[in-house]
Order: structure tokens, then sequence, then C-alpha cells
């Protein structure tokens, strides 16, 4: 049999019809393969099936995807998105569609869809680099007060922000967090990436974006700690004058997708509202 034989689904652990909705398709599909259930929460008790694995399947809302990039990726694995969540950008199935539509997908059909990956170290620290699909943000602690951030592209100082913090954002994380601060979306296969300010006196400014090639380097100017943030589940404290170095990774997340590349900027309209409905034909004139 083509397709996928070993696959993981990775589901909401607060979510009882995420959960529901995984032991439906392991029983449905079961025949000729093997499953593995975990929740976004419990994947690192998974690590032998996770090397056995040839495809993950996360059921949930972006942030359960981030959670199974995050464990696939370094083992080149593809996972296809069951959205149970608002927006679900990086998701290719609604759950409401999952039983009837998952089977074209195990069976192989699907083309695969690479996002490249951020990789974010902390000077002086002696750790493994942090990696990210959407994005490395620089932000205050729990204390209101604003921080400083010198700001350095390929050893050039490319401005020193006053806020709330910075976001360093990878083409993939232009529709999540740098959306919502005003930054471009971008086309999703590039490997360009962004850097944009948190609410500072130039939280107008769209933002910088920068070649794959480039390196940013964050340096915390603040009184009290910082934080750094990775895709939005990974925190660790900064100090005073520290500094996070930021580059394109070696890895990169790939995507079961079912549409041509170009539907992304279709389906973007769709999610934000922009676009309800078929478009019309253009009026050609004459006629």
């Amino acid at each position: 049999m083509p397709g996928y034989h070993n696959i993981g689904i990775v589901h909401h652990g607060l979510l009882t019809e995420a959960e529901e909705l995984a032991k439906q398709l392991a029983a449905i599909y079961g025949k000729g393969r093997k499953w593995w259930l975990a929740t976004q929460d419990t994947l690192g008790e998974c690590q032998e099936n996770l090397n056995s694995s040839d495809l993950i399947i996360t059921i949930g809302g972006d942030g359960t995807i981030l959670r199974g990039v995050h464990v696939a990726a370094s083992r080149d694995i593809p996972v296809l998105g069951v959205n149970m969540g608002r927006v679900g950008f990086m998701s290719d199935i609604e759950s409401k569609d999952a039983i009837n539509e998952i089977g074209w997908y195990l069976e192989g059909n699907a083309r695969i869809e690479r996002r490249y990956m951020l990789s974010a170290t902390i000077q002086g620290r002696e750790s493994q680099p942090i990696i990210s699909l959407n994005d490395v943000t620089v932000a205050r602690g729990s204390i209101v007060r604003v921080i400083e951030v010198s700001t350095v592209v390929d050893g050039v100082h490319l401005a020193t922000y006053r806020g709330d913090g910075v976001v360093v954002s990878t083409a993939t994380g232009s529709t999540g967090y740098t959306l919502g601060l005003g930054g471009p979306v971008m086309d999703p296969a590039s490997r360009d990436f962004l850097v944009k300010p948190i609410a500072t006196h130039m939280s107008q400014f769209g933002g910088a974006i920068l070649q794959a090639s480039s390196t940013v380097e964050l340096t915390v100017q603040s009184e009290e700690n910082a934080t750094l943030n990775a895709d939005g589940f990974i925190d660790l404290s900064l100090a005073d004058g520290e500094t996070v170095v930021i580059s394109q990774a070696g890895n990169y997340a790939s995507f079961l997708r079912r549409k041509p590349a170009a539907e992304f900027w279709g389906d973007l309209s769709r999610r934000l509202g922009l676009r309800k409905g078929p478009l019309k034909s253009p009026r050609r004139h004459g006629l």
C-alpha cells in the first residue's frame, strides 16, 4: 500500500472533541497502518514512536501544529494539520471534513510544502539553539515597563527600539503575531524573514524584510528582566546586556497540501474576511 503507514496524531489536550476525532481516524483508517496518539503536552514521552513515524497529524489550532512541527522537523516528518481553531493558517483540513478527506492524504496524493525556520542562540550561554517556525520575540517581562532592544543586522546597527520589544518572524509567522502588529504577509515559501518592533513610537513602521543569509542580533537594554519567546511556548529569561542571535535554521518544516501553492492567497483573504464569494470576472471594453 503506497502512502503513509506509521502515523502519530497530536491533539489538543483540553479539547475533548479533538481526542474523539483522533480515535475515530485511527479506527477508520487503521487497517494496514500503525497509529499512536498523544497530546501536545505528552510528546516528550513518545520518542520511540516519533523515530519510526512517517507522518504526524495534528488536531487543534495553530498552537498544536507548532508543537507537532517542533518534534517533526528534526526528523524530516511531514505534518498534516486538522483545524479546530479559529483561523488555522497552517492547517489543511477543517475538522468537520477530516473523516472523509484524510484517506486521500494517507494514500500519498498530497504535495509537500517546505516552510523555513529560525535558529536563536543567547550569546555566552552553552545551550542548544532554539528552533522556531513562527517567530522569536525579545520582549519585556511581567513588569509593565518599557525596554530598549538594540537591533543589529549583519553587523550594522538598524535601530534601538524603546517599547515592549522586537519580534523576528519567518514567512510562516507573518500571518501570526506580526500580522497583528501591522506587518506584511509574506509568501509562505520565502526564506526571507521580518524584523518588527512591538508597541513603540515606531509601531506603524512596517518592519524590515531581510534576506535568508542575514543575521539579527537583539540586545536587551533594561533594568528589568526581559523574555525570549519562541513560537509562543518556549520562554527564557534575559538579563540586561544579553544578546540573542537569530539566523536561518538549517532545517525546515514540511506540510502536506492538497491545493496548489498559489491558493494560499485565496485562503488568506477568506480567513481574514477580505473576500466573500467567488470573484467576478472583469468587464471587457466594448462588451
